[in-house]
């Protein structure tokens, strides 16, 4: 079924709010609301139409079944307490007219509920251009009518149009005149991004009433409802004008500060670059993390700890890591898949990703504009995983990590067995497993990175060679657990019941069963009820 039945669907709702799909086929006799965890609200399709009420917070799909239960259509949709919360990004950089359906139908297809669009500036001091076409401070073209109706566009489909907006870029003219309110290196220098544009000191009142000035009044113009504010991750030591050493974090803390204060609805985001500053103190809500990723941190096991120094409020479920792999030079084949296992690796340790948006397009670069564009087959793939990411990320965010205290060591109370060595880390030729627990769940995630020589992000990745794994649980009562599996391109990447058989361990009873990883992906959920 085409996905324009659920026309109605937006891409994300508050708590408490009514959903309702309307114009359903008329073979559809029900509807099916499903959890990652499992759980399930069912309502009868009346003239058409599905309401529902009472969901809880989280990513839950919707099917539309016929008499005989078979599925017609399903549909990904999350439920925030916020907007803007835990969102699932793109990002857009093409602002002409005849772009901006296919645009809006791959971010559609996504389910972004945050969209970043990128360098639509005339100027950076000045951002709003008072002409219908301009050029942005790169040289590209760009026509106002087609900006304004992308992020309209991006408004309709139920997503945050966010204005990309750098807290202490400015140009030259405007910095010459100001010096008071820029930033100077220990040789005297200015500090600057190369040519392109002159670093302002974020705590300046002077620099952030300019700044809440004009991007202010230009985002009321087009249309955007948020901000990302682009950082750079340095200067590390930064002096003003007379030569006194200034607190570029605390200038940040009061930046966003009063971002906020001005702009109380809007989406906020701020980049901690490679998790600079370390910690940072977001603001209230509407905001998300928003964590830009670079070496050192080139290898996906240090995505863990990145995340972990970025919280300053200590929560690092949800969070977003922006990263750009460099590998489409090589086998596209093995640069797709560096792609999907860098969202996938994320999902696993509770975060998300900003990696696709455009045109069919996945991000290679800082400079969004020189992005990759996939074709059919590989936008087909691309998405299949993706939505199994989010279909399922819940799982990753709730509970209890236990990985790194109960897997594979004597007293292990869960053990995976194959030919190879099991890691509670996305390691190189190894598969990466995350368990977590509830007190009624407990989900076994398992990612086959044997296709990786290096562990990096930085490199294609071949296919990997797990067939299947023998996973083993330590359960009270074996009996009352029901065993589900879903692999990624495989079912429909829908749980499916898994045979299982009892077993002895160290410390009593337990559960062995059999999952495929011929995908590359299979997550396990045991769940305490009827078996």
């Amino acid at each position: 079924m085409s996905s324009d039945v659920f026309k109605d669907l937006r891409s994300a709702y508050l708590l408490g709010e009514t959903i309702a799909v309307k114009d359903l086929p008329n073979s559809s006799v029900r509807g099916v609301v499903r959890t990652a965890m499992g759980d399930e609200v069912e309502e009868i399709i009346v003239d058409g139409s599905l309401t529902f009420n009472g969901l809880p917070i989280g990513t839950h799909t919707l099917e539309t079944l016929s008499k005989d239960g078979v599925i017609l259509g399903e549909e990904l949709f999350g439920i925030r307490e916020f907007v803007g919360d835990d969102p699932v990004m793109g990002f857009v950089t093409s602002f002409d007219e005849l772009s901006v359906p296919s645009t809006l139908s791959w971010l559609r297809d996504l389910r972004c509920t945050v969209v970043q669009v990128y360098d639509w500036m005339d100027s950076y001091s000045e951002p709003l251009s008072m002409d219908s076409s301009y050029e942005d401070p790169l040289g590209r073209h760009i026509e106002k009518e087609s900006l304004i109706g992308l992020i309209q566009g991006i408004k309709a489909i139920g997503a945050v149009a966010q204005a990309y907006a750098p807290v202490i870029a400015a140009d030259e003219d405007l910095a010459v005149i100001n010096p008071e309110w820029r930033l100077f290196r220990s040789d005297g220098n200015p500090q600057s991004l190369g040519d392109l544009l002159q670093i302002m000191d974020p705590g300046s009142p002077s620099w952030q009433r300019h700044w809440i000035d004009r991007y202010g009044t230009a985002a009321d113009a087009l249309g955007f409802d948020g901000f990302h504010l682009d950082t750079y991750g340095y200067p590390r030591v930064a002096l003003d004008v007379d030569g006194t050493i200034v607190d570029v974090v605390a200038g940040y803390e009061e930046f966003v500060s009063l971002v906020r204060q001005m702009r109380p609805k809007d989406v906020i985001s701020f980049n901690q670059v490679n998790g600079v500053p370390r910690g940072f103190n977001h603001v209230p809500r509407p905001n998300f993390r928003y964590v830009e990723v670079w070496p050192p941190n080139n290898k996906f096991r240090h995505l863990e700890g990145l995340l972990e120094r970025s919280a300053g409020d200590g929560q690092t479920r949800g969070n977003v890591l922006a990263v750009y792999p460099p590998v489409w030079s090589s086998d596209r084949q093995d640069a797709l898949r560096t792609c999907l296992i860098v969202e996938s690796v994320s999902a696993m340790l509770g975060a998300s990703t900003l990696l696709w948006g455009d045109l069919d397009g996945v991000l290679n670069h800082p400079y969004y504009v020189t992005h990759e564009t996939l074709d059919g087959r590989e936008r087909s793939i691309a998405l299949e995983w993706h939505r199994f990411a989010l279909r399922y990320r819940d799982l990753f965010r709730t509970g209890v990590d236990t990985s790194w205290f109960e897997l594979e060591d004597e007293n292990a109370s869960v053990t995976i067995s194959w030919d190879g060595e099991t890691l509670p880390e996305p390691v190189e030729g190894t598969l990466f497993v995350r368990v977590l627990r509830t007190t009624s769940t407990i989900v076994v995630g398992l990612l086959d990175l044997t296709g990786s020589v290096d562990g990096s992000w930085l490199s294609g990745m071949g296919r990997g060679r797990v067939e299947f794994a023998d996973v083993s649980v330590l359960l009270n009562s074996p009996e009352r657990w029901r065993i589900d599996a879903a692999s990624v391109m495989a079912n429909g990447g829908r749980f499916a019941p898994v045979e299982s058989s009892p077993v002895t361990l160290r410390e009593g009873e337990g559960i062995i069963c059999r999952v495929a990883l011929t995908t590359g992906w299979t997550i396990l959920r045991l769940a305490l009820g009827e078996p």
